[in-house]
């Protein structure tokens, strides 16, 4: 069972190295690396959702013909969401599970309006995100370099959801399982907002409310695997 993971905005695929640790013997976890981004993170960017699902979709698709699961949290919710739409829209093999973490249902979702603060106000917000604010600015300010790094990488996510436009669930639903993570206290994200995932599968969804703010996972992390390994544990029978 391969659980491919997609990175919040500003995040990239080291988010998920912990992850192998955690779900080791049960999982393959495979961290994705958006196109248009290599390790150096000075790489050309994809300037809309769409053509950057395209090139995902070409990128992945040799590697989902075998079971997996999809898991993305916040902007990786998003774009888990649009590339599952993508092939079932082709009519390929879809994940066994899509899991959306810290995200609306995309018609609730009316894109983040946060790219042309200052350095300083895009910092603050993102700490606002957290219910453990001391700990994600130790990370940001580990180096005025890397403070940078993160900041640039962040603003340029936040525009390519920016775009982003649903004004209603998108027909027909998926065939596959949503699995909906959400922050208790994701000033973001509102509970009730996360469930109405429920509107875009035919399959059954399961919203999981999680003690924490948008980046639960770190700040609730036994209670967060414990749920994630329950999720997963009908599809790969561990």
């Amino acid at each position: 069972m391969r659980l491919f993971v997609f990175h919040h905005a500003g995040g990239s695929p080291a988010a998920y190295f912990g992850w192998r640790r955690q779900l080791a013997g049960e999982t393959e976890v495979v961290p994705v690396r958006l196109p248009g981004r290599g390790q150096d993170g000075r790489s050309p960017r994809y300037h809309d959702m769409a053509t950057l699902i395209e090139a995902l979709a070409e990128d992945l698709g040799p590697d989902l013909e075998g079971p997996h699961a999809f898991y993305g949290h916040s902007m990786g919710a998003l774009a888990a969401y649009r590339l599952t739409r993508l092939r079932a829209r082709r009519g390929e093999r879809l994940p066994d599970r899509l899991m959306v973490g810290a995200f609306a249902a995309p018609h609730l979702f009316h894109g983040f309006h946060h790219t042309r603060r200052s350095d300083e106000e895009l910092k603050d917000w993102l700490l606002a995100m957290s219910a453990t604010p001391t700990a994600l600015a130790a990370l940001i300010d580990d180096s005025d370099r890397l403070s940078s790094t993160i900041l640039a990488r962040l603003r340029a996510d936040l525009g390519l959801c920016a775009g982003v436009r649903e004004t209603e669930p998108a027909s027909p639903p998926l065939a596959c399982p949503v699995h909906v993570f959400a922050g208790t206290e994701d000033p973001l994200v509102p509970v009730a907002d996360a469930a109405r995932w429920s509107l875009y599968s035919d399959a059954p969804t399961t919203l999981h409310e999680i003690p924490g703010g948008h980046f639960f996972p770190r700040e609730s992390k036994a209670i967060f695997f414990r749920t994630l390994r329950s999720a997963l544990r009908p599809v790969c029978n561990c």
